[in-house]
């Protein structure tokens, strides 16, 4: 009898396995669908607004694993973050896996793949794959939003600031001109002394694409802006931008080239992106420039920070030649 009464309970568990699956499976597509139509018509997220978010499917895989495919969706930040080159981006995600991996813990684990993104200053993300190990409460369902809304605060925070303390592991092609010319720089992830991680630009770019930069980027220069790769596409059209509109006036007498070329390029640096980061770039150019005399530092720091004064002072940029060559306090040659 007891040899019965284990065999007729197998048989239910086998029968009620893959009509439990199937329930459990129409529950995660009817949420998600739910979960979607919460996000789109929401105004704000954590300072994002998340438009026309939508996915082709969403399926079980097991009873700890589930997948969304084929996902698009636009990002819009309601602030301009220094960290960005752009405050809009489209996106498109290949699949989405959430994995359980430890009950107990309450371990998870995301993975994202084929992850492709377009911004502002024709730069864009391809082949991005991002792994992130979280912890999250299922078994208080009363707490789901917090959790969800605190994760999602630090997991932006790397594309809002630069880093964050989520431990994650990401790679990516991030693709766009210089001079016209496509270059493409491998994006992957490191963890600082602090603890924070943060996306950096594989410092071979920098030796690759060389040949394409008006001027040359020091090594100092070039450890800032490799951990600043959603800025590069703009700090390097910047960069040529300044020296090429200085080099027009390359045989004049009346125009110092060198002078107007420094205030142009901390001008434009400034305007995009604050006095304290163009002051740190240009910073770094001096202090890794070794062919420099001591007189010629002393020139383009003075010229530079006559350059941040000029865009705190909200000059235009057409009467930038102008301003400086009736502006005493620039230097114009070496002395």
């Amino acid at each position: 009898m007891r040899k019965l009464i284990f065999f007729l309970l197998i048989v239910i568990i086998v029968l009620l396995v893959p009509v439990t699956f199937k329930l459990s499976n129409n529950l995660i597509v009817n949420y998600s669908h739910k979960a979607v139509q919460i996000v789109n018509r929401k105004e704000s997220f954590q300072g994002i607004n998340i438009k026309n978010l939508r996915f082709a499917n969403v399926e079980l895989l097991s009873f700890n694993k589930c997948i969304w495919r084929d996902i698009t969706l636009q990002a819009v930040f309601k602030k301009k973050y220094d960290f960005l080159s752009s405050t809009s981006f489209d996106i498109h995600v290949e699949s989405m896996e959430i994995i359980l991996q430890d009950v107990f813990t309450k371990q998870f684990l995301l993975i994202v793949n084929g992850i492709t993104a377009t911004g502002g200053h024709q730069a864009g993300l391809k082949k991005g794959r991002l792994q992130i190990a979280f912890e999250f409460d299922f078994i208080r369902p009363d707490t789901t939003r917090i959790q969800i809304y605190e994760l999602f605060e630090r997991i932006t925070a790397i594309v809002k600031n630069g880093r964050t303390n989520v431990p994650l592991d990401f790679s990516g092609i991030s693709s766009f001109t210089i001079n016209n010319e496509p270059v493409r720089a491998m994006i992957t992830t490191k963890q600082d002394i602090d603890g924070y991680y943060l996306l950096v630009v594989n410092k071979e770019f920098f030796q690759t694409t060389a040949w394409l930069m008006a001027d040359n980027i020091t090594d100092d220069e070039a450890a800032i802006l490799s951990v600043n790769p959603f800025k590069l596409p703009k700090l390097l059209e910047i960069m040529n931008s300044a020296k090429k509109e200085s080099e027009k006036y390359k045989n004049s007498k009346d125009i110092p080239e060198d002078a107007y070329r420094h205030v142009l390029w901390s001008y434009l640096l400034t305007m995009e992106y604050g006095p304290q980061f163009a002051e740190k770039i240009t910073d770094a150019h001096e202090k890794g420039d070794s062919t420099n005399s001591e007189a010629d530092h002393k020139m383009d720091y003075n010229n530079n920070a006559i350059g941040r004064e000029y865009a705190l002072k909200q000059y235009k940029k057409e009467h930038i030649l102008t301003i400086l060559l009736r502006d005493p306090k620039v230097i114009r040659k070496p002395m």
